[in-house]
């Protein structure tokens, strides 16, 4: 009888909620979730002293958890082999197809009362300017309820092949690669493709019609955060801190913000086209130890394959490329601790 009286009590001891608010059961990830809001206001970005007009993050970001991609993050980021693409957790076999069982069609959605291309973009894992694209707006555009908008599954552009287009011409006119394009298109191995049909460019782009402007930020960091006692944080924003994607962390914040390579050492990478398996517009930097930091998500680079950069070296600027559904930076560490890591 006193083994049967201890074992109800224990079960009703683990069944009791952990945590008990004001207005009912509170769940752990629920105080979690309050108390890094809370570390956030007090501790600042990057652990720093909050001074939130120079780290404002739109709302639409601030709202948004980067983190809730992390998923999908491991799932895409490939390592650059030579020429070939090679998944950390799960190595691709040669000649797979590595965007997988991604969606490769459009679907239309009617748009709500409250929506924005921005909110829309964030609802389907891609961004705002994907949405745009698609759909022939601009920046600044109304869009009302009822009013049917075609979603892409990718970010990149959807262009209707023209005559005597060839695929060569189509990913260097919206900054494919085409080995991406066949992947994900499922052409034949030749790239042959028919006027008249759509083509999905995974990352691509819509040509400029204006010239770009002109970097404004400093060449070099002035107030550079130490992170460990070689590595300093790349760029400002929201660091979400926590590990994903090879060592990877994200940090968020508008997009243009600069972003400074974290120690100094020498470009072994600098790819600014295609999907690259997730990384999108991305960077690669030995440093003198050996250790290997990797930036992603680029809308602009500013150094080159073979280039020596020192500590504090603007980069380039934060964008929203590759498997990224708003402005920040993906920043991994091969082969050491990933400070930012939290």
């Amino acid at each position: 009888m006193a083994a049967v009286f201890l074992f109800i009590l224990t079960c009703l001891n683990f069944s009791e909620s952990p945590v008990k608010g004001k207005t009912g059961i509170v769940s752990k990830s629920e105080v979690a979730t309050e108390e890094k809001k809370d570390n956030f206001i007090k501790e600042g970005i990057m652990g720093g002293p909050a001074d939130f007009e120079l780290t404002a993050i739109p709302a639409v970001l601030a709202a948004y958890d980067f983190t809730s991609d992390d998923a999908q993050e491991n799932y895409d980021f490939m390592l650059m082999d030579g020429n070939s693409l090679v998944s950390q957790d799960s190595p691709v076999p040669l000649g797979a197809n590595p965007f997988g069982s991604m969606r490769k069609e459009v679907i239309m959605y009617v748009v709500e009362e409250g929506d924005t291309p921005s909110h829309i973009a964030v609802k389907f894992n891609i961004n705002t300017n994907t949405i745009l694209w698609a759909n022939n707006l601009r920046d600044g555009d109304y869009i009302r309820p009822g009013d049917k908008l075609i979603i892409m599954p990718i970010n990149g552009v959807r262009i209707k092949v023209g005559a005597n287009e060839t695929l060569n011409v189509l990913a260097k006119k919206y900054g494919g690669k085409e080995k991406e394009i066949i992947a994900f298109n499922e052409l034949p191995e030749s790239g042959t493709i028919i006027a008249g049909k759509y083509l999905i460019i995974p990352n691509g782009e819509m040509p400029s019609v204006a010239p770009r402007p002109a970097v404004t930020a400093p060449r070099f960091v002035s107030n550079a955060t130490p992170v460990s006692n070689w590595l300093i944080a790349p760029t400002t924003g929201k660091n979400w801190g926590r590990i994903h994607a090879n060592n990877g962390v994200d940090i968020s914040n508008v997009c243009g913000t600069p972003i400074y390579a974290a120690a100094a050492g020498t470009v072994i990478l600098s790819d600014g086209v295609g999907w690259n398996g997730g990384y999108g517009k991305y960077i690669k930097i030995r440093h003198a130890n050996g250790v290997v930091t990797l930036y992603a998500h680029f809308s602009q680079m500013l150094v080159n394959i073979g280039q020596a950069v020192s500590q504090g070296q603007l980069i380039g600027l934060m964008g929203t490329t590759g498997r990224s559904t708003g402005c920040h930076l993906h920043f991994e560490v091969h082969g050491a601790k990933n400070p930012m890591a939290r």
